[in-house]
């Protein structure tokens, strides 16, 4: 009956270890995956800003600020 009570112990603490495991892989998945979402909005907004450039200078800046207003 000991024996067994202490390989079930055994095997609790390796399920514990395991689970910790997992889940300090799950925070640095998640930290990666901010890092992917920041650099696609820097993407993003470099877009709208190369776009709002080639409207200014085809339009020209008081057009721009005319169709604006």
């Amino acid at each position: 009956m000991d024996d067994k009570l202490n390989r079930m112990q055994l095997q609790i603490d390796k399920h514990a270890s395991q689970i910790a495991k997992l889940f300090s892989k799950i925070d640095d998945t998640n930290a990666k995956i901010q890092k992917i979402f920041n650099i696609l909005n820097q993407i993003r907004y470099f877009i709208y800003g190369g776009f709002a450039y080639f409207i200014a200078s085809e339009v020209g800046m008081f057009n721009l600020l005319r169709l604006v207003a």
